[in-house]
């Protein structure tokens, strides 16, 4: 049997719930006793039936899809339990894992439901009279029968109250949730349109058409007994669309998380001293662009081998799903168990089986990528892909790229720069892990520097040369001070700064939003084609691979910037030019944005 989307199961409500003060207990429980119900309607028992199918559906198990908080299935299951009437709330299944969900919800699941029930039925009748039939059976009485549709999650217990007021108030057989509409209807007929509507005119002039929603069935026990669906007298009840919206398919569950303004999000993303830390913090500079548009449910899928960004994303205060080997089924059952709306991979390559099955899970992937090239396949799969490096070639559909989509955190953007005739100090700064230890030979090569400059070397979090440093640094004539996991201070230390010396990741565009120019030494060959071509835009110099660049060319490229304010200020204004650090936020409304076609 398929397992469902949502593989935690909270922690189970009692079954034998208060009700006005007393306890009404389930059919056969300690707390029931047939006659001796608590009838909270007019003298009426109410049972509320709730129909959530299970692997079935267009979208399997989409009735407990997590929708904010909880399953699709709870938001109906809580305005049931919150009615003042209802008496007894029941959810018929034909999946035991659904089923699971519903117990542990604060419903009854007393039966399954038999084979020739669970097919896609043109009625929820036979459904509905089925599982009353088998209620009585088992010693129950029931007067009025609530049906609520899982599918409905924004109806409340108000809602549900006020149709069992109508219902017994009035002279119906059912009262039916309805969405009310003055458009402009029309039907066809015979190969024509033909209008519903009497005459042109605005909306508010207009008679209502009213749509059932699903929200709410409040009938008669008798009605199941009779020919027909709803009986003769049917009565509705006018819930906003809202209240009335139902859930079909992905597209819809989509538009409930923007209703709820709550989307899960999950990043798969890693870093540490041997792969960086770059992904993890234009992650989290992401997220938190999401959360400021969104009340975003975010969580990030990290492997065990790589701690430095565990740490990270954790004290950011994020929940992390940790991987313990390094198969990819691995990663897709984290991703099936949590049921994103929306997957962010944050990885050095993407390759094609991993799209391939990300294809198939019905969450809008995003790709965000230094350029096209880290993927290895953008032809068969929808997917956005955000690049901080323009392409001059053909690009697929939901390719978003260029420096204005740079991701950087809130610190960098908006901030005020004084580039000085007189230089006051130059910062090393090699991003989170600085593989190649490339802050130690930059120490090394601006020893003689003018002494009205301070150097000042900034280790990230990753950084695995902290002891070769304080050694270098003891030893030579100029002493280089080393700040540890600078955090938010960075942005500070790079405004500060007359120039950056540093690598080729993402703090050439920190840089460029701040207005301070650089010069930059790659990492590796990756790093070293990016920034050629970055390097065109006039905001960094780009001597090479910093294994490959000699000390002295190093030291002759930064006293040469140092002692031009006219080339460090045109540095200056193309950076900020180029980058103005609205990147997180663009991204986050290109994913909302695309997550809702």
């Amino acid at each position: 049997m398929a397992q469902p989307p949502d593989g935690a199961i909270p922690t189970p409500r009692p079954l034998v719930q208060p009700v006005d003060g007393r306890v009404a207990g389930p059919v056969g429980s300690p707390g029931h006793a047939p006659g001796d119900e608590t009838a909270l309607k007019d003298g009426l028992r109410v049972v509320a039936i709730v129909p959530a199918r299970g692997g079935a559906d267009p979208v399997p198990y989409l009735n407990i899809k997590r929708l904010g908080d909880g399953p699709l299935l709870a938001h109906t299951l809580d305005a049931a339990r919150g009615s003042r009437y209802v008496d007894r709330v029941v959810v018929t299944t034909d999946d035991e894992h659904v089923a699971e969900v519903a117990r542990a919800h604060g419903a009854e699941v007393p039966f399954l439901r038999p084979r020739e029930l669970a097919a896609d039925l043109p009625s929820l009748k036979p459904v509905v009279a089925h599982a009353v039939r088998a209620l009585e059976a088992a010693g129950d009485h029931v007067d009025l029968v609530v049906i609520l549709q899982a599918t409905t999650p924004f109806r409340d217990s108000s809602a549900v109250d006020a149709a069992i007021d109508r219902l017994v108030e009035g002279p119906f057989d059912t009262v039916v949730s309805v969405t009310e509409d003055r458009t402009l209807n029309w039907r066809e007929q015979d190969g024509l349109l033909v209008p519903l509507f009497d005459k042109e005119g605005r909306r508010e002039e207009q008679a209502p058409v009213y749509k059932e929603n699903g929200a709410v069935v409040a009938l008669r026990r008798a009605v199941l007994d009779g020919p027909t669906r709803f009986g003769a007298r049917v009565g509705w009840l006018v819930l906003d669309k809202r209240a009335g919206f139902t859930v079909y398919d992905l597209e819809d569950f989509w538009m409930a998380e923007r209703l709820l303004r709550q989307p899960r999000v999950l990043f798969r993303v890693d870093g540490s001293s041997s792969v960086g830390m770059g992904h993890v913090f234009r992650s989290l500079a992401i997220a938190e662009a999401l959360r400021g548009l969104s009340r975003a449910d975010i969580a990030f899928l990290m492997s065990a081998d790589h701690t430095e960004g565990l740490v990270t994303v954790s004290r950011a205060g994020y929940a992390v799903r940790v991987v313990g080997d390094r198969k990819e089924e691995t990663y897709l059952e984290h991703i099936r168990d949590f049921a994103p709306a929306i997957l962010i991979n944050d990885l050095p390559a993407v390759d094609r089986s991993y799209l391939t099955a990300l294809s198939r899970l019905g969450a809008t992937t995003v790709n965000l990528v230094d350029t096209i090239d880290d993927l290895e396949t953008t032809e068969h799969y929808a997917q956005v892909i955000v690049s901080v490096m323009s392409q001059e070639r053909e690009t697929p559909e939901g390719f978003y790229g260029g420096p204005a989509y740079a991701i950087l955190r809130e610190h960098f953007r908006g901030r005020d720069k004084e580039v000085r005739d007189t230089p006051r100090l130059v910062l090393l700064s090699f991003g989170g892990s600085d593989p190649q230890g490339l802050t130690l030979k930059a120490a090394r090569a601006l020893q003689d520097l003018d002494p009205g400059v301070e150097l000042v070397a900034v280790a990230g979090p990753a950084f695995s040369f902290r002891r070769e440093f304080e050694a270098l640094s003891a030893g030579l004539p100029r002493r280089v001070p080393l700040i540890n996991e600078a955090g938010g201070h960075i942005a500070e230390l790079m405004l500060e700064a007359d120039v950056m010396v540093g690598s080729g990741g993402m703090s050439v565009y920190e840089i460029a939003a701040l207005g301070t120019p650089g010069i930059i030494l790659g990492q590796n060959a990756r790093e070293d084609r990016r920034m050629r071509d970055f390097a065109d835009h006039g905001t960094v110099e780009y001597l090479g691979l910093g294994t490959e660049v000699d000390e002295g060319v190093l030291a002759s490229a930064v006293k040469s910037l140092l002692a031009d304010p006219a080339r460090r200020r045109a540095m200056s204004a193309r950076g900020r030019a180029l980058v103005d650090g609205f990147g997180a936020a663009r991204a986050a409304e290109v994913v909302l944005e695309r997550r809702g076609r």
